[in-house]
């Protein structure tokens, strides 16, 4: 039956929103049900009410009159050529559906090249394939390929906000690419704003322009620290005002309107990025730049163009373009140029006076000042080349390395910035020139290099100070320095009875000298290294090693022990560390007879068996070195504590000695689910256990030990799933005493068995029986003291008192409000413990508890006994 009110609402009104554009499915624009099409008669019925429908809605609402005559127009088109028919419905179907497939994948492929789209040209392109709901099939395609849809573009401001020209200004003349870029002290900047601006996650505050402020203090007054105070109020004053956001927004989308004019999102998005706005932002605002049209070529700001010349320090430039600027546009861009030209004319003038009373330096930083604001005047540029800068006061030469000299010197007094340093190597005299000798290198720092001089020569390096070519201080000179370079690359192998050093030696060495010690034994050597033989192992020798070019280096010492050949690790376990650290475990082995032993982990057992000798490098090819804190050795016992890996892995225990590598036992080491829910009950001097098993274990290691004693006197017993089911969890005899027990996972399969993370316990003793009382003592008794007595020496907990009103003894610390509270200390055997307690005035009668005040739930080792106080 046709619902009338349902098709206005799910039909018409989308297709009248669509521009008035009926549905193209015409089953849809008929309110045809596609599963079950009337056919005939019923077809020409259904056909006739949907219809008089149209013509009734559009003479009673004009607002539906566009939508029904473009109705009227199809219907008539379809009377006409035959088509009203159920058939011709159904086919027209499979033919819409296809042609828009087909538009829809043009679409998709267009609209895919960006990362957004807006929802209005959502809308446009599929108002004519069938309006929302080919929109949202288009919104399915487009989210595959992971293009998102923006609802709601980005609003743009129209034009500067106030202040926008006096930033920009500032900008300009400091050269940041925004605003914001005064916060970032050189590190890189990133912000959001559509939702409000914030940097690196935090709003904007006053305390952080502050503290720029400050670091802007610190610099010597110039137009540069000018503009950062000018650009610094400025932007307080847009915070305070709340138009900070506005501001930047628009400066951001005037820095984007040269990438704006090729039209692409990811351009636009490109560059806001860059300028430091968050990626997805990014996108967004480009979006909403290129959809207002932003593209358009912008009317020239001549004033702006004068001012970015001016900050560039273009003054002359500047001038050429003020014939340009039109009279409403001024601004007081003129007046600025006037006094910019006029302050750099001073400047010149008087340099002039200072070159003629022959002080150059001073000449220099008024021309330097002079040229920053016109550098584009080549004359003002040519007249501070020609001023030499003062000569370095001190020159520093001396070897480092071994290899090479370095150089550093104390900078000149210049009074301007734009210095360089050419610095200049001779031989057995200093450098008259820049150009006499060989020029090392040229830096606008303090230091430098030489990393190609000769060894042993006396060598002379002086330091020239320059603001241009050609024009250079007098030298400075440091020197002179011989350079006795050492042998590099130097590799030590000893065997059981010899030590073979090699080396790598520069082709200036004329010869080498080896000294053994002890013995003070000479060693004859050659340009590549040395063998010496017959020696004795276990002895420690020192080689001293000195170069002759002919004078002799300084010398390196090497030492080399020969070293019996080594053997295979006898034993090697892998155990879980107990007690407080139950992420770690314990590797410890017996050490062999000869040589050093190296620990390496692999996901896998190395291919070679125990015994097997292997080369170096086969070493260093096999997993990792395992790395960990080294315990006390006993006897020829030695251990190795570190934290459990994850998964499993195999530790190999290799011997090395000689040159030779001897392969060990190999261990698995498997991370296993510990037991969880572990729980303790004492029964008398026994001690009742329940926990959780992990998931795949069958066995379990528990060990305990007293609570003031060692881990490594613990008991063990090995609990199977089994027994524990049949026995309803495991029982352990721990004595009286308070205990601490481990509970470890154990896993058993052909490589052996590992045992997992233990979980720790403490269980309380059987309980100290101390005895108290109340008493009153006093002057007329109105004293209350508690007292506390023990037949053996045990510890105090914390204790509490409570009082409660009436006679109602209180059975818990909950049921009284606190009155007392005793520390935890030792009680002495049948030594009383007394404590006044300050009990609350009360009207009618009350009642006194003392409890122990346990905090941690760990239990009590005392057992409380007495009668309750009151009165």
């Amino acid at each position: 039956m046709f619902d009338g009110e349902r098709y206005r609402e799910e039909v018409l009104d989308p297709a009248r929103k669509n521009g008035n554009t009926p549905p193209a499915d015409l089953l849809v624009r008929y309110a045809v049900d596609p599963a079950r099409p009337p056919r005939g008669a019923a077809f020409d019925a259904h056909v006739t009410t949907v219809y008089k429908y149209w013509q009734q809605l559009g003479t009673q609402r004009r607002v539906y009159q566009k939508i029904v005559e473009a109705l009227n127009a199809g219907h008539q088109k379809l009377k006409e050529s035959g088509e009203l028919t159920a058939e011709h419905f159904l086919a027209d179907r499979t033919r819409v559906f296809q042609a828009t497939g087909r538009a829809l994948e043009e679409i998709v492929k267009e609209l895919a090249s960006d990362q957004v789209v807006a929802a209005s040209a959502l809308a446009a392109l599929a108002a004519p394939l069938g309006g929302p709901a080919v929109e949202a099939k288009l919104r399915e395609l487009l989210g595959r390929r992971r293009v998102r849809v923006v609802d709601e573009l980005w609003p743009l401001p129209d034009g500067p906000p106030p202040k926008g020209k006096a930033v920009q200004r500032s900008v300009r003349t400091l050269g940041l690419p925004l605003s914001l870029h005064v916060l970032a002290d050189e590190k890189e900047l990133s912000f959001t704003l559509r939702s409000g601006l914030r940097i690196s996650g935090r709003p904007l505050t006053v305390a952080d322009l502050d503290r720029v402020r400050a670091r802007a203090e610190r610099r010597k007054q110039d137009d540069r620290k000018t503009a950062t105070d000018d650009l610094l109020t400025n932007l307080g004053g847009a915070l305070r005002d709340g138009s900070l956001d506005r501001l930047v927004l628009w400066e951001l989308t005037e820095a984007v309107r040269p990438a704006a004019t090729l039209g692409k999102v990811r351009v636009v998005a490109r560059e806001a990025s860059q300028l430091g706005l968050q990626r997805e932002e990014a996108e967004d605002f480009a979006l909403a730049v290129l959809s207002r049209g932003t593209v358009a070529p912008a009317r020239r700001d001549v004033a702006g163009e004068i001012d970015e010349l001016l900050g560039q320090g273009a003054l002359r430039a500047a001038e050429r373009l003020l014939p340009s600027l039109p009279a409403n546009e001024d601004d007081g861009v003129r007046e600025r140029v006037r006094v910019a030209v006029q302050r750099v004319d001073d400047l010149v003038a008087r340099a002039q006076r200072e070159i003629a009373t022959g002080r150059t330096e001073l000449a220099a930083e008024l021309l330097t000042t002079a040229v920053r604001e016109a550098a584009d005047d080549t004359d003002l540029a040519g007249r501070l080349r020609t001023l030499a800068p003062p000569p370095v006061p001190a020159v520093r030469a001396g070897t480092a390395a071994g290899d090479r000299v370095a150089i550093s010197w104390t900078p000149s007094p210049a009074r301007t910035g734009g210095i360089s340093y050419q610095v200049v190597r001779t031989r057995r005299r200093p450098a008259g020139s820049a150009g006499d000798g060989e020029v090392i290198g040229r830096t606008e720092g303090n230091e430098i290099a030489d990393t190609g001089a000769p060894a042993g020569d006396d060598l002379h390096y002086t330091v020239f100070a320059t603001r241009s070519e050609g024009v250079w201080s007098a030298g400075a000179t440091a020197g002179p320095v011989t350079l006795l370079p050492e042998v590099t690359e130097v590799n030590a192998v000893a065997d059981e009875s010899s030590v073979r050093v090699s080396w790598t030696a520069r082709p200036d060495a004329t010869g080498f000298t080896v000294v053994r010690e002890p013995g003070r034994a000479p060693v004859p050597a050659g340009r590549n290294g040395f063998a010496d033989e017959e020696l004795r192992p276990g002895v420690e020798y020192r080689y001293l090693i000195r170069v002759n070019y002919p004078a002799a280096s300084a010398g390196i010492t090497v030492t080399a022990m020969p070293q019996a050949a080594p053997t295979p690790v006898p034993e090697l376990a892998v155990e879980p560390l107990p007690g407080q650290d139950p992420g770690r475990l314990r590797l410890a082995w017996t050490r062999p007879d000869g040589g050093d032993v190296t620990l390496r982990s692999a996901g896998h057992r190395p291919r070679w068996s125990p015994g097997a000798e292997i080369t170096g490098a086969e070493l260093t090819s096999y997993g990792k070195e395992v790395l960990g804190r080294s315990e006390p050795a006993a006897n020829r016992r030695a251990a190795l504590s570190l934290p459990m890996p994850d998964g499993r892995v195999f530790v190999t225990a290799f011997s090395l000695g000689g040159g030779r590598v001897i392969v060990g036992p190999t261990v698995a080491v498997t991370n296993i689910a510990p037991v969880t829910g572990l729980r303790g009950r004492r029964v008398g001097d026994a001690v009742r256990l329940s926990w959780e098993w992990p998931k795949d274990i069958a066995l379990v290691r528990v060990r305990w030990w007293p609570e003031d004693g060692s881990p490594e006197q613990a008991e063990q017993a090995d609990c199977w799933l089994r027994a524990y089911r049949d026995d309803g969890g495991l029982e352990i005899r721990t004595g009286l005493r308070a205990v601490r027990i481990s509970v470890a996972p154990v896993s058993r399969d052909g490589e052996g068995e590992t045992v997992g993370r233990p979980a720790p316990l403490r269980v309380g003793g059987s309980g100290v029986p101390v005895n108290y009382r109340f008493t009153q003592v006093g002057v007329f008794r109105k004293t209350t003291r508690l007292e506390l007595v023990a037949d053996r020496e045990c510890p105090l907990p914390d204790l509490i008192v409570v009082q409660s009103p009436g006679r109602v003894v209180p059975l818990r610390p909950d049921q009284g409000t606190p009155v007392a509270r005793i520390p935890a200390q030792r009680l002495q055997p049948n030594q009383p413990l007394t404590v006044d307690v300050p009990v609350q005035s009360a009207r009618g009668p009350y009642r006194l508890g003392c409890f122990v005040d346990d905090h941690t739930g760990d239990g009590s080792d005392v057992v409380l006994k007495g009668i309750p106080g009151g009165g």
